[in-house]
């Protein structure tokens, strides 16, 4: 075989990335150069020439197989072209393992691979295929054979103890202290010693990052690092803020003074001539940590990490999305813990975790505060320096009466400075990245308005297309943005771009499939601030609008999955709208109650209809349609709760309303009347029941002609009551139309289409 770059190149489907990402790490950490398309795809480079590129490079192909597997046209590709360089598997370069049990496509069959499908639950045995496998990779390597006697040999490792704060090596400058009160970053600490591999003379993964938004702790951990981790960087450690470009120069000459190396003849030369002694040195063999702080562009980790050399380089940064080809390793940091952020916030009044009721309400600041370290460290010192005079209980309620970002203990109340050394005001700091987007530049005005609208969702995840439905909704004055001159195209790249702007200064955090997260506190931030040309209001209603088209249009579809995931900001938005007393705060809940009847969660449902209906008797009167509906769908509601009188009394209701207001021939009539008849139906009058279905589809028929879904939906109900009367033959074929309609309409995997097929079923076996 030829020379090869890579061991093993990962080919796998989406639905097993964690999986995955998981396995090449492991592979990594034993050894292997692994090719996986998050660490060696070349940013802006064509998919398919970078697919086979890293197939041809490597020396095994390893293909994680799944049914989701051989549904996806890319893990088949890879898998040809191994076959392709290989096709009688002499050189074992296509090495299949099981993730999923599924049937192998012929060219597979053939191929002896690892079974890690009964290993998910089993950390043992996903040990004894993982040393098959990593056998098979390195003929080297004793393979294991018998997994009890594996299971006997096998002791899991324990994780790797943290060194204490210790000194540093002779030579490093670092002005910034360990903070005592550090807390929650274990896991980050031991991933970050991973990455940079201080013990090893090449490098590793050169270059790691901490990231995150503002105020998530991303220096005090590259500090705490710094100390525990520093003294094996023999050659020393050496800090530089990098957030201005033109200061540089002149830290790193005094990395090479007396204050640092102490190089030879530094003082006596210009400052062009010590910045280029001091990176002639950093480029020796010595291994040493630069520790660039504040990175805001990528160019300037180019600009001044050596080129070669013995140097590992730990950034922070509130980007997370760096170009691939700089192998830049992150850490991506998550807000505390809670049992963590409750220890930080109660650091100066540690009885309080004795009293129930006070450790009730540390949960509960640590809720309000979001867990982010900067936050619960400022309310932490206010609540140390007033023990005697504050409890926590105090503190929450003061807390919940005015915008938390106002509070005085977010905005500089500490006069002690953070070891740091950073702002101790919260929304300062989310200040300093938002004022770097310049309304003048459109890309960045476009970013400043879908940051003030994600502000307004739930701080949970956020739908990319309902962030964008929003920013379309009117009134918009940014509405032009993001259109693009060529059509749909450059309005899709205008958006991403700016998003992307957003990720960049760590604004919007983008989860898995493009998803989007703000902070609480940012979110409550965002909201602040709306886009030049855009009012407070304006975002609101647009967020608001558009969430509650997207659920009228899915609860309308019969199918509950896509609402399922927005639900939250459904209720959020709901919520919120009934504390401002606006009136569509109704329709939000009412279609929040159709949901969770979807769902089968029929107490909630009522609650949600109940909400709904108390808003909308209140501002638009008890005799409007909007109340009709609401009533209509708290008697069905009912009804599947068993009070039968209660869904009874609640239908009739709507139908008198729609009545006066609709007349007696309207399509909300005949939904109030089918609804009804099943309410009659439950209660055993079936003459009175087939009378409601009977005439809830003449009105039906008449507005929309024989194949609507209303249509089918009565006649379906008409069909089983007509099977309680015993006519067989007139319910077989009222089922049989339903049928019909529902599949022309929905096709035949439909929630509706299935029912009804149901009901014949039953009809045909009985």
């Amino acid at each position: 075989m030829t020379h090869c770059d890579y061991d093993v190149f990962l080919s796998y489907n989406r639905a097993q990335k964690d999986w995955t990402r998981n396995l090449a790490r492991r592979l990594r950490d034993a050894g292997f150069r692994v090719w996986f398309d998050e660490w060696c795809l070349r940013g802006g480079e064509n998919w398919i020439v970078g697919l086979r590129r890293g197939v041809n490079e490597s020396r095994h192909v390893v293909c994680v197989t799944s049914p989701e597997f051989f549904a996806n046209q890319w893990p088949r590709f890879e898998t040809y072209i191994a076959i392709l360089d290989d096709p009688a598997a002499g050189e074992r370069k296509l090495i299949p393992v099981f993730h999923t049990p599924c049937e192998l496509p012929p060219e597979l069959a053939f191929r002896q691979g690892i079974d890690f499908s009964n290993t998910h639950t089993e950390p043992t045995r996903y040990e004894f295929r993982l040393a098959q496998l990593m056998a098979d990779l390195d003929p080297s390597r004793e393979r294991p054979t018998d997994f009890e006697t594996f299971r006997a040999r096998w002791r899991p490792e324990e994780p790797e103890v943290i060194p204490v704060v210790g000194p540093l090596p002779r030579g490093s400058l670092m002005p910034m202290r360990p903070n005592p009160h550090f807390v929650g970053r274990e896991d980050e600490l031991r991933e970050l010693e991973r990455m940079l591999r201080a013990g090893s003379t090449t490098a590793i993964g050169q270059v790691a990052a901490a990231t995150g938004l503002g105020g998530i702790g991303k220096t005090q951990l590259a500090v705490e690092y710094a100390h525990r981790y520093g003294r094996r960087y023999p050659g020393g450690v050496f800090w530089l803020d990098v957030s201005d470009p033109e200061a540089i120069p002149s830290q790193a000459a005094r990395c090479g003074g007396v204050e640092g190396m102490n190089l030879p003849g530094s003082a006596n030369l210009s400052l062009p001539d010590q910045v280029a002694q001091v990176r002639a040195e950093w480029a020796s063999r010595t291994i040493r940590l630069l520790i660039f702080d504040n990175v805001e562009q990528p160019g300037v980790v180019e600009a001044w990490r050596p080129a070669t050399g013995g140097c590992r380089v730990l950034i922070t940064s509130r980007c997370a999305d760096w170009p691939a080809t700089m192998g830049v390793e992150t850490v991506p940091l998550a807000t505390l813990p809670r049992d963590k952020a409750v220890e930080l916030l109660c650091k100066g009044r540690a009885e309080a975790l004795e009293d129930a009721a006070e450790r009730q309400a540390a949960d509960e600041i640590c809720d309000v505060l979001g867990d982010l370290p900067l936050a619960v460290a400022l309310a932490g010192s206010y609540l140390a320096a007033y023990r005697h005079d504050v409890t926590l209980a105090d503190y929450l309620a003061e807390l919940e009466a005015q915008p938390v970002l106002s509070h005085p203990t977010l905005v500089n109340f500490v006069d002690d400075p953070l070891p740091t050394r950073h702002i101790q005001n919260v929304a300062a700091t989310f200040e300093l990245s938002y004022r770097r987007l310049d309304p003048q530049d459109e890309t960045d005005l476009l970013a400043m308005h879908l940051f003030h609208l994600a502000g307004h969702f739930a701080p949970a995840s956020i739908s990319r297309e309902l962030l964008l439905k929003a920013a379309h909704h009117p009134p918009s004055p940014l509405l032009v943005l993001g259109e693009g001159k060529g059509g749909r195209g450059d309005g899709v790249r205008a958006y991403a771009d700016a998003l992307r702007r957003l990720t960049r200064l760590g604004l919007v955090e983008e989860e898995a499939e493009g998803r989007l997260l703000l902070h609480r506190l940012l979110a409550a931030f965002a909201r602040q601030h709306p886009a030049p040309g855009q009012t407070q209001e304006e975002g609101w209603e647009a967020v608001a609008n558009t969430v509650r088209e997207f659920a009228y249009e899915q609860n309308q579809s019969g199918l509950p999955a896509a609402l399922a995931r927005e639900v939250a900001h459904l209720r959020h938005l709901a919520n919120v709208a009934e504390q401002r007393g606006w009136s569509e705060a109704g329709g939000l809940y009412n279609e929040l109650g159709y949901h969770l009847k979807m769902l089968a969660a029929y107490a909630e449902a009522r609650a949600a209809y109940e909400r709904a209906l108390a808003i909308w008797e209140e501002t638009l009167g008890p005799e409007h349609p909007n109340v009709a509906s609401a009533v209509n769908n708290l008697g069905v509601v009912l009804k599947d709760l068993g009070d039968l009188a209660g869904a009874r009394a609640a239908v009739e209701r709507a139908l008198a309303i729609d009545e006066a207001v609709f007349g007696a021939e309207h399509p909300n009539v005949a939904t109030d009347v089918n609804n009804l008849g099943l309410v009659l139906q439950a209660l055993g009058d079936l003459a009175g029941a087939r009378a409601a279905y009977e005439r809830a589809l003449a009105i039906d028929e008449a507005v929309f002609g024989a194949d609507h879904p209303n249509v089918a939906r009565d006649v379906n109900n008409l069909g089983g009551v007509l099977q309680a009367l015993g006519d067989l033959a007139g319910a077989r074929a009222a089922c049989e139309r339903a049928l019909a309609i529902f599949r022309r309409f929905y096709g035949e995997d439909h929630p509706r289409t299935q029912i009804v097929l149901g009901n014949l079923r039953a009809l045909e076996e009985g």
